[in-house]
């Protein structure tokens, strides 16, 4: 959802950055409106084609979580192409036809990033070191520290139990952890006393998971766990409630009204399908795009910087694990910031690429530097303005989402910032860097 209103937004900041070229130009506000959404179609339309591609991959080869997302991604890119497209373009000839104004700017962004001259290639090598260092970094993080696996990951039992009055979320986790940590403690054949807790179908519900004894399968460590919960949750019912109403619904309405258990077989063919995913995706992405933009320079530029992006994402899951105050586990959380940061990503480069292009075309005989820098300068405001709005966005949910969400939110700002300075810094100059090289090596031959 977050990534389908991110692209809603861009979609219609690249618009409005297009008319505002024209209005500058010095067309009528009718006729720059008409060209402003003219000349913004190609960086839109390849921009959601590129990441629905990715959504049609994922849908197809992923598996749980990775399908969901996929199916909210689809739909998503489909209703933010109508309204994107359709729907404001009604609105504005709508007010045009009976004579009302509309402006796309103000005193204060007239002239926001208008006129920049900065040579981005020549930035380049600047670029490259610092990347190489982060790449360097979460490589020999992930190496020798690795990751904290959530329960999607390692299995675990699932409990969903029924309060008789509502339940405070972050107290149930605070009681349920504590008990299980307890536990753990006593045993020393226990090495992962992790517990998942989430809302779970109304206020008095709460949804458990937990990798005590995971590993185990017989009924006495089920009836174990069954106890360590009892004795965390009592306290949270209104009236008393016994052990045998708490495990069994067919005494009580409320305590334990399901469970399940997860093994890790199934966590590792969640793990490998997204895996594959998430590559065929990347494969799709580097086709669509070369084929797109006439040349394979321009996917190994885009595949790049996505690979770039999700590796320092992931780098940071495994360096700050245990020392920031929230959960960064690698989970079903972790799979969904991974997938909307290249989803992200690769919508900004490609609009990017799509400038370039249009640059190239208008003038064939400019050196490529000269097109590419102009390019990014000239995209730098529509960069900015979509970047901004949704690091806006995921602030509001780090800040005030609670515990559950806010790994997620805080990967998504850092993926948002190394997404956009990826696309900037890394997918272009390398596409430029392979192009020049590859036309050197054609004009030799």
């Amino acid at each position: 959802l977050v990534l389908t209103l991110g692209m809603a937004v861009d979609a219609n900041v690249i618009i409005y950055e297009r008319v505002k070229e024209e209005l500058r130009a010095g067309k009528g506000l009718s006729k720059a409106i008409a060209d402003g959404y003219s000349n913004a179609y190609s960086a839109i339309i390849d921009g959601q084609v590129t990441t629905l591609l990715t959504g049609l991959v994922l849908f197809v080869f992923g598996s749980g979580p990775v399908q969901g997302f996929a199916t909210t991604l689809i739909i998503g890119i489909i209703t933010s192409m109508a309204t994107s497209i359709f729907i404001t373009r009604m609105i504005f000839d709508d007010r045009v036809t009976k004579g009302k104004n509309i402006t796309f700017d103000n005193k204060l962004t007239r002239n926001f990033l208008q006129n920049t001259h900065v040579d981005f290639i020549g930035k380049k090598k600047f670029a490259y070191i610092l990347s190489g260092a982060l790449i360097l970094i979460s490589i020999l993080s992930i190496s020798f520290k690795g990751f904290t696996y959530g329960v999607d990951f390692t299995g675990g039992r699932t409990y969903v139990v029924r309060f008789d009055q509502p339940a405070n979320v972050e107290a149930v986790r605070a009681a349920v952890n504590e008990a299980f940590d307890n536990a753990a403690a006593n045993d020393e054949t226990v090495d992962n006393s992790a517990a998942e807790v989430k809302q779970f179908g109304g206020e008095s519900q709460i949804k458990i998971t937990t990798t005590y004894k995971v590993a185990n399968e017989s009924s006495d460590v089920d009836v174990e766990v069954e106890n360590i919960l009892y004795n965390a949750l009592k306290g949270f019912f209104a009236a008393e409630v016994s052990l045998e109403d708490f495990t069994s619904t067919q005494t009580n309405p409320n305590g334990i009204i399901s469970s399940d258990k997860v093994g890790p077989t199934i966590a590792n063919d969640i793990t490998r399908d997204a895996i594959i995913a998430v590559i065929l995706a990347l494969i799709v992405i580097f086709g669509y795009i070369a084929i797109r933009f006439k040349g394979w320079t321009w996917g190994l530029g885009g595949v790049t910087g996505l690979a770039h992006t999700a590796l320092i994402v992931i780098g940071f899951f495994s360096l700050f694990s245990g020392i920031l105050p929230f959960s960064l586990d690698i989970d079903q959380t972790f799979i969904a910031a991974i997938l909307t940061i290249i989803g992200y990503a690769i919508n900004d480069t490609v609009v990017i690429f799509d400038r370039i292009r249009e640059y190239k075309e208008m003038h064939p005989k400019a050196d490529l530097r000269q097109n590419v820098n102009e390019a990014l300068n000239s995209t730098l405001s529509r960069t900015m303005n979509t970047s901004l709005t949704t690091l806006v966005t995921m602030l509001a949910i780090a800040i005030f989402g609670g515990e559950v969400i806010r790994g997620l939110a805080v990967a998504l700002i850092l993926g948002i910032i190394v997404g956009t300075y990826a696309s900037i810094f890394i997918a272009t100059p390398i596409m430029y860097d392979v192009t020049k090289k590859a036309e050197a090596k054609k004009a030799k031959k």
